[in-house]
């Protein structure tokens, strides 16, 4: 059980800080995520990024439980966001139900759902560059 968790913090700890350093880079430069397309999604990706943190600490269970505020608020923006951009909007839905799919497994797999969470927020992150 230590080596899985000592495994999980390996792979987690690094996507997790490489993910927020991103994020306050593109934050210090005054670049909101995704500005075209769909435009600001920051409030997406900073749910999922504290959803990450959450996760690397081990701590799946209330990982979950924050993750519902990011399918909640995801899913009541969708009326506005998929039609500014079908395509990348389905990119992000499909993502994010990788990581609820993950997260919500009956024994969560920690490699899988610190995979699966920086997949998300990769493509929140960066999808005004998959263009």
């Amino acid at each position: 059980m230590r080596q899985i968790l000592l495994a999980t913090a390996l792979i987690a700890l690094p996507v997790a800080a490489f993910t927020g350093f991103n994020i306050q880079q593109a934050r210090s430069a005054g670049i909101h995520a995704n500005a075209p397309g769909l435009g600001d999604l920051t409030r997406f990706a900073t749910i999922i990024a504290d959803v990450q943190g959450i996760a690397a600490k081990g701590d799946l269970a209330a990982a979950r439980d924050r993750i519902k505020d990011f399918e909640i608020a995801w899913d009541g923006a969708e009326a506005g966001l998929k039609p500014m951009d079908p395509t990348h909007w389905g990119m992000i839905d499909q993502a994010a139900d990788a990581a609820f799919t993950a997260i919500r497994a009956k024994s969560p797999e920690p490699a899988a759902v610190s995979g699966t969470l920086a997949a998300l927020q990769a493509t929140l992150v960066n999808q005004a560059v998959t263009k």
